[in-house]
């Protein structure tokens, strides 16, 4: 053993770290204010951080303008009723823990979003967020999808869901979601594999019955976005990516599994 206790005579090995180059930090009140800030050069919008904070510090080279969102006023889960049909709006920075505690929210998203992440980031990862990351493996948004919502962006305009996710970038600020409750009649079904219950599933199957006995199917884990299976033959056109936790025919094979198990508990 040398002088240095086996310490290279150059010294110990350090392995560089950058921070991310943060430019500004903004807090606005305000809708309009908030649009005007995102409108800006290197603009990252934040609501509870879970998602795009660990995105900026895995890229130090970025220089990043920070708009945090948490002012705004876009929290809350509201109800109504319109020619017999009750609706519900949530607003974007609603906490996932707070859509399990409200009683507006249906049974089915409310078991969704208990599995969709960890209970210390279920108190911070916010509704919108979820929304924006367009995540294909998220079953709360595939939950969302199947119950047809509707995206309200900068406060005032309302797109599908499903269009949103097809498109190659989110224009403005997602403000709020919004669906129709299902009746007490439908049913609906959630199916899974997974490495451990707890773990992020591999694919997933998400169903609730029609009003017309056409159930409403979604898939998770088969693409980069969630996506609706209209019927049977949609299942050859998937083409999952391939990873750690299973080939692409492995992913295909499950879908078709779920989706058969899903489409026979919630057909009426």
């Amino acid at each position: 053993m040398n002088s240095t206790g086996g310490v290279s005579p150059d010294g110990p090995y350090r392995e560089e770290f950058s921070m991310p180059s943060v430019l500004a930090y903004h807090r606005p009140e305000s809708l309009d204010e908030a649009q005007k800030l995102a409108s800006q050069m290197n603009t990252v919008l934040i609501g509870g951080g879970t998602l795009v904070i660990p995105e900026v510090l895995s890229n130090p080279t970025n220089e990043a303008v920070i708009v945090d969102l948490q002012a705004v006023g876009l929290s809350g889960v509201s109800s109504e009723l319109t020619d017999g049909q009750n609706s519900v709006k949530i607003g974007a920075m609603t906490r996932l823990s707070d859509l399990i505690e409200n009683q507006e929210i249906p049974t089915l998203l409310q078991e969704l979003s208990t599995k969709e992440l960890p209970s210390t980031l279920r108190t911070q990862a916010t509704t919108g967020g979820t929304i924006a990351d367009r995540n294909g493996e998220s079953i709360l948004l595939s939950g969302f999808l199947t119950l047809g919502a509707d995206i309200e962006i900068n406060g005032a305009d309302w797109i599908p869901l499903s269009q949103l996710l097809q498109s190659k970038s989110i224009e403005g600020i997602i403000t709020a979601v919004k669906f129709q409750v299902p009746s007490p009649q439908s049913k609906t079904s959630f199916q899974s594999v997974g490495r451990t219950p707890m773990d992020t599933p591999i694919v997933s199957a998400i169903g609730i019955s029609g009003s017309k006995g056409n159930p409403q199917i979604a898939l998770t884990g088969v693409a980069e976005v969630p996506v609706l299976i209209n019927e049977v033959a949609d299942l050859e056109n998937l083409k999952p990516q391939s990873d750690f936790r299973g080939t692409s025919n492995y992913r295909k094979h499950l879908a078709s599994i779920l989706y058969s198990r899903v489409a026979k508990e919630v057909r009426i």
